[in-house]
């Protein structure tokens, strides 16, 4: 009998890399979301019924009845970073991951995998990550051997993070930073998800908090200067006030490409870096990707169109 996975979330960027990792696994893999629509694209990772897209409503619970039962392995992805005061916040990241929990007990599930945030504490002063500690918290007072999966920001090919940092500087001269000193650690989403294998293969699944994040601690203006150097651009980076980059993003997420987001601004709001005392990638065995590595490859459509850096590099490379 073959092992089944269960995905709950729309966290497309993950996903696919979870998806691609657990077919390899043998896993038949559903993916349990809102928008079983937009899974379309992650069909080709399996054979033909491998990957199952299920409907699963935050406010029907029958619907994750249906995903979860029979499934060895849970994974939870379903989170909200903003929202209309605390009420959603509270609500999918509180409630809907204690739901998750007893449905996940009654049925008799085998492993959970619950994805939180960086820096997650009662005490913070976001909304965001006071409510992901309250969901870890419930969490493990229904299934105490569920294992945390803690993340920042992630980057990668299909990214809405590096992604729109290069387009905003292949087209505004000035980049406006905001919160210049905020703390940030990227992380590549392929090692997020070899991390999640490899605890998905331990022999014992107790309980452990993992907090994955990148080799590099950058604040907002040394990532935005690393950006702007991959793209061999030359903008000036100034730090405005943040009400006038709230602003900016207010009327700019409308236009076409979306060049700033409100939801963008949010992930360069809080310090987002892994705290030495939980575990992490080096006690999976893997050491994390850095930005040098990865983004350079899909990063390059932002440089100008007269840009022969790399023809002239290998030119010269060639030539002695």
């Amino acid at each position: 009998m073959r092992k089944i996975a269960t995905i709950i979330g729309g966290n497309n960027f993950i996903e696919n890399y979870l998806v691609e990792r657990l077919v390899k696994q043998d896993y038949i893999v559903r993916l349990a979301t809102p928008f079983p629509a937009h899974t379309r694209d992650q069909k080709i990772f399996g054979s033909v019924g491998q990957v199952v897209p299920l409907y699963c409503s935050y406010y029907q619970e029958n619907t994750f009845v249906r995903a979860i039962e029979g499934a060895e392995l849970v994974i939870n992805l379903a989170e909200a970073e903003i929202g209309k005061g605390n009420a959603k916040l509270e609500k999918i990241n509180v409630k809907i991951v204690e739901k998750i929990a007893k449905l996940c007990s009654a049925a008799g599930v085998q492993k959970i995998i619950h994805f939180s945030a960086l820096g997650a504490d009662l005490h913070s002063s976001s909304s965001f990550l006071i409510n992901k500690k309250k969901g870890e918290e419930v969490l493990l007072k229904v299934y105490p051997s569920a294992k945390i999966v803690r993340i920042g920001v992630c980057f990668g090919p299909e990214d809405q993070f590096l992604n729109k940092l290069g387009l905003i500087a292949s087209y505004l001269p000035v980049i406006p930073v905001y919160q210049v000193n905020t703390r940030l650690q990227p992380v590549y989403v392929g090692d997020i998800a070899d991390a999640v294998i490899k605890i998905v293969n331990m022999k014992s699944f107790d309980h452990a908090i993992y907090d994955l994040a990148g080799p590099e601690i950058l604040s907002n203006r040394e990532l935005i200067k690393k950006i702007v150097k991959i793209v061999h651009r030359h903008n000036d980076i100034s730090g405005l006030l943040p009400s006038l980059v709230k602003l900016m993003a207010l009327f700019l997420q409308f236009m076409p490409g979306s060049l700033m987001t409100t939801r963008l601004l949010n992930m360069m709001k809080y310090d987002s870096i892994a705290d030495k005392k939980q575990k992490g990638f080096s006690d999976l065995g893997i050491v994390p990707k850095s930005i040098e590595m990865i983004a350079p490859s899909y990063l390059y459509c932002f440089r100008p169109a007269c840009d022969f850096f790399e023809l002239k590099k290998l030119q010269k490379e060639f030539c002695n």
